[in-house]
């Protein structure tokens, strides 16, 4: 992937977020890459995908294709991020695998 397409693919709008409805915890940025890469790959014909490989997928993005090295991304984040999104897109609502959480 050449530079001028990644920084295409992770343009977005941070100032149309709503806050309030984003997992707690995440960074604002973090979940709405996470929702635009996850329409993203369902645009592309995927019924089912990975939260943790979209997950893992910001984390190159900000570390090796930025540079940023003191971005931190949790991976216990993925499950909050996974149901915001089906919450947010009801189309989505079986994208992700979603097992029952002990947290919930």
């Amino acid at each position: 992937m050449t530079q001028a397409v990644a920084e295409d693919l992770f343009s977005f709008a941070a100032a149309e977020a709503v806050v309030d409805e984003m997992p707690d915890g995440v960074p604002v940025e973090v979940c709405l890459l996470f929702e635009k890469l996850a329409l993203e790959v369902r645009a592309l014909g995927f019924e089912r995908y990975s939260a943790r490989a979209i997950i893992h997928r910001i984390r190159w993005h900000e570390t090796i294709e930025k540079g940023n090295r003191e971005f931190k991304c949790n991976n216990n984040w993925t499950p909050a991020m996974a149901r915001w999104i089906a919450a947010k897109h009801p189309h989505m609502a079986e994208f992700f695998e979603l097992r029952e959480s002990p947290n919930r």
